[in-house]
């Protein structure tokens, strides 16, 4: 992979946090309203609108065995040291969040294309489907039950089935199996919508981002989870597709770069709507990409 081409995919994606962080800087806005229109409004079109137009195969089976194992994985390990460091309710949902759901859309799938090539580039929609599932589901699941220490497992399901998120991804796989096509009015406006999502989302994660105070950030954990996120999860997706008999092919390879990537900016989200330690979500959202600066090109070398 090409520097150049590289960092023509970071730009975009920096400058987009940057313009979050100033309007913050110079705007009082409430982060709140705007994360609900976001994970409310914009995220339920996305999510039908992603389950309608890729076809599911054979090989999301592949990908989501992958995806469950590794989720798995990370979520005890994580869970095991947030226990022996003593962090509260808040904090190991925060890190959960945060370590084990990664940026493989807006992040992963350019990276995949121009690292991996056309084939690399259609895996790497399928993990991206697979993964808007276990987020949409699991990751909500977390967020809502780490709002507070009393909310119960019964009230937390409750809040995610109630969430819009959900009932749009299952329509869209319905209409998308039944080979429904939409009128293209219709189609044209859900699209229209979908393409607002990502970038709203990470101009919230910018004005996030402008609110934290440098010694507010709390290293320690946040170095854990960008660990977790950046190394360990792509060495345990190695052993992963190793297992499976898919290493050394391309859908092997895709996985484990697309394993490497940073905490997905939807994860902020969640944390701001739920009062899930957004602060720390967000720092290790831009601590991790950053870092992946670093590291993606490492991983690709031995790859």
């Amino acid at each position: 992979m090409e520097t150049i081409q590289f960092f023509s995919i970071l730009i975009p994606i920096f400058s987009v946090f940057i313009v979050g962080y100033i309007v913050g800087k110079v705007a009082k806005l409430d982060i709140k309203s705007l994360s609900f229109i976001a994970l409310n409004v914009l995220y339920p079109f996305l999510g039908f609108y992603t389950f309608y137009k890729n076809e599911i195969t054979i090989d999301y089976l592949n990908i989501f065995i992958v995806i469950a194992i590794l989720i798995t994985i990370l979520y005890v390990l994580i869970i095991i040291i947030a226990n022996l460091l003593k962090f509260d309710k808040k904090r190991k949902h925060a890190m959960l969040l945060a370590g084990v759901f990664m940026n493989s859309g807006n992040y992963g799938v350019p990276v995949a294309l121009f690292a991996i090539g056309e084939q690399g580039f259609n895996y790497a929609l399928m993990f991206m489907v697979v993964m808007s599932v276990l987020m949409n589901s699991l990751g909500l699941y977390l967020a809502a039950s780490g709002a507070n220490k009393n909310i119960s497992k019964k009230q937390s399901l409750v809040t995610v089935l109630k969430m819009p998120i959900l009932p749009s991804v299952i329509l869209g796989m319905i209409l998308q199996l039944m080979n429904v096509t939409i009128p293209a009015p219709v189609e044209d406006t859900i699209d229209f919508i979908s393409d607002a999502a990502i970038p709203v989302i990470m101009i919230v994660l910018g004005i996030q981002l402008s609110k934290i105070k440098f010694r507010g950030i709390p290293f320690k954990s946040v170095g854990f989870t960008v660990l977790f996120r950046l190394l360990l999860s792509p060495i345990i997706t190695i052993g992963i597709v190793y297992m499976l008999g898919i290493d050394h092919t391309v859908l092997g390879t895709t996985m484990v770069l697309l394993a490497a990537m940073p905490t997905a900016a939807n994860t902020t989200i969640f944390a701001v709507q739920f009062e899930v330690e957004p602060n720390f979500v967000s720092s290790t959202t831009l601590i991790g990409t950053v870092l992946s600066i670093v590291t993606l090109p490492i991983w690709f070398f031995f790859l």
